[in-house]
């Protein structure tokens, strides 16, 4: 009786064991989503979610932008292609599976891409030409400014020539294409390497000479003198020449006259006043923290300017982000990721490689030109990164998606929000306006 009762409770416990066996296998497993790609972009565009344990039935896979439905166009157990929802907003992607559900990556919703067009401004080949735009000659044009009449300022670095473009014009305002080092009027006054300038609202123009570690300044009559620096390379505050730079790449004015610098290879964010008083707003040794004063680090940061808030823009150049300063020296990120690279969508996931000209207009958009990606990026003020122009590198005009560059250094904005580029190895001006 014994061995029958023993029996009886060995197959009852089998058939229990079996049975939570088959239930277990009735039982899915969760859908799992590793990556989206794209994963920035507009509504309607085709998303692939990769992944595993959806559904081969496309109905029974329920996808959604940020809570919104996608549709489901193509369904795989380890992939889904969808479209992205018009009424998505940027935020997780979730995918449900029956009673499974799972979230997935962010996808970021940019804005449909204005359409641009881009035209050569001035200049082809390299030379050393004044005259008319279409005629005018430049030698790796590194710099472009605004002026407060509306004049561009073109920081031509092969020539060692500060030039102004104006009513069609293109004129020589100080240096000559010998390089030196000399405080003068016009073309006695010499440069070597000049790289980015910068206009006061009187019509002073501030040039970040740098080979020659200094600031020089010029006035509306052509004078050319040192506001600070140029007692050779190294790292001082101080007034006028005591004070030292490192490659002085890029200078911003500020509505007291401030002057900004962006100290290359001493990694600083230097302050001028208008008596040639030099401090050290922001940055202490190569690397990347924010922070205020000296607390900041910047890795090379090439290219600055002032935003309609007073802020102080930075390219920060082999950090590849795009920061902030504000005048008391605190120091943000608006854009990047740290990694070198060419993503766009939202600002805290976009890349760039290695970002050198920097422009913000009357609106808050912010306008950068991404060096090695050959191309003009824009930060909107809400903080979204797209393209306006450039493929691969080349040379070409037209529709912004098409158009090439070959080295862009430098962005502006003129009040009419036309941007211009310096394009340095084609020797020219570029001009970027919205389709009409």
């Amino acid at each position: 009786m014994k061995h029958i009762i023993t029996g009886c409770l060995l197959l009852a416990l089998f058939f229990s064991t079996g049975c939570n066996k088959d239930e277990d296998k009735q039982q899915p497993a969760g859908p799992v989503v590793t990556a989206i790609w794209p994963s920035s972009g507009t509504a309607g565009i085709i998303v692939t979610l990769k992944g595993k344990n959806f559904s081969y039935v496309r109905a029974e896979n329920k996808v959604q932008f940020n809570g919104a439905d996608a549709v489901v166009i193509e369904a795989a157990s380890n992939q889904l292609q969808v479209v992205s929802p018009a009424s998505g907003a940027t935020g997780p992607v979730t995918v449900e599976v029956g009673n499974n559900k799972t979230q997935g990556p962010v996808y970021a919703y940019v804005p449909a891409m204005e359409e641009y067009i881009v035209e050569t401004f001035s200049g082809s080949t390299a030379g050393s030409v004044d005259g008319p735009v279409a005629t005018a000659l430049f030698r790796n044009p590194e710099g472009v400014a605004i002026d407060a009449n509306g004049r561009l300022i073109v920081t031509d670095r092969g020539n060692n020539r500060i030039r102004m473009i104006a009513g069609g014009n293109t004129s020589a305002i100080a240096g000559n294409t010998a390089a030196g080092y000399t405080d003068a009027t016009g073309a006695a006054a010499q440069f070597k390497l000049p790289w980015k300038a910068a206009a006061d609202a009187a019509g002073n123009i501030y040039v970040a000479d740098r080979d020659n570690h200094a600031i020089r300044k010029i006035t509306p009559a052509g004078e050319v003198s040192t506001l600070a620096g140029g007692n050779g390379a190294g790292y001082a505050d101080g007034a006028g020449a005591a004070a030292k730079f490192n490659q002085p790449l890029d200078v911003a004015v500020d509505a007291a006259g401030n002057v900004y610098v962006a100290d290359n290879l001493n990694h600083r964010i230097r302050k001028v006043t208008p008596d040639g008083t030099v401090t050290t707003l922001a940055g202490s040794s190569a690397g990347f923290a924010n922070g205020t004063g000296a607390a900041a680090q910047f890795k090379n940061p090439s290219g600055l300017d002032i935003d309609k808030d007073g802020n102080i823009l930075v390219a920060d150049r082999l950090n590849h982000r795009i920061r902030k300063v504000t005048p008391a020296g605190e120091v943000t990120v608006i854009a990047g990721d740290g990694n070198t690279g060419y993503r766009d969508g939202d600002a805290a996931g976009a890349r760039f490689a290695d970002p050198y000209g920097i422009s913000g207009d009357k609106n808050g958009n912010i306008f950068i030109a991404d060096l090695n990606n050959n191309k003009i990026r824009k930060v909107d003020a809400e903080g979204i990164v797209s393209t306006i122009a450039g493929t691969a590198k080349g040379y070409a005009d037209g529709a912004g998606a098409a158009a090439q560059f070959n080295g862009p250094t430098d962005v502006c904005v003129d009040a009419d929000g036309v941007i211009y580029v310096a394009d340095l190895t084609n020797h020219c001006i570029r001009k970027i306006s919205l389709m009409k």
